[in-house]
């Protein structure tokens, strides 16, 4: 928040848009698509492409490139170099805040302006799409840095909340509109 805060200057926003449009040249390219031209400046960017769809259009707001980059060169140099203790898993943890936080509150800054992204699938597709893929990989990641949880504890508990969501849905309504009788 104090680098977006303090030092939102020329430097990091061409750093986010560097970030942005690699992430849209990345799937393109996971899309079978070619990429001829990738335009990054501080004011903004772009990219040529022959194929465009809203997995392309939409990833750099929900696909986290620098938390990725973390990720990728913590588990290789895991792999290549040396097995790193279980007590150095703070500095990884804290290289995956600090990236998120910088993906997270450009991308909200400028999810704000006009983003040709964004409004080309529709504005409500969009953004409850990049809401659901962010509380999908978030939820993901805790789930892998928590001791106790796995992705199976955590499917069961999600599937006896959704199945009692209707029931606790209905009974706070009542309960709300009982205040106003």
């Amino acid at each position: 928040m104090i680098l977006f805060f303090g030092l939102r200057h020329r430097f990091f926003v061409w750093l986010y848009v560097a970030g942005h449009e690699i992430t849209h040249a990345i799937f393109v390219l996971l899309c079978r698509g070619r990429v001829s031209k990738v335009h990054i400046t501080s004011a903004g960017g772009h990219i040529l492409t022959n194929r465009n769809n809203f997995l392309i259009s939409l990833s750099p707001y929900f696909f986290p490139f620098y938390t990725a980059i973390v990720l990728t060169g913590w588990g290789l140099a895991e792999w290549l170099f040396v097995d790193i203790p279980a007590k150095h898993l703070v500095w990884l943890y804290g290289a995956i805040g600090f990236t998120w936080m910088f993906h997270f509150t450009f991308t909200l800054w400028m999810t704000r302006r006009d983003q040709p992204d964004v409004e080309q699938n529709g504005r409500l597709f969009s953004f409850a799409l990049i809401f659901l893929v962010n509380i999908l990989i978030i939820s993901a990641l805790i789930i892998v840095a928590s001791p106790t949880v796995t992705f199976a504890t955590f499917g069961q508990s999600l599937l006896a909340n959704g199945v009692s969501f209707f029931d606790r849905l209905v009974e706070s309504v009542k309960e709300i509109w009982g205040w106003f009788q």
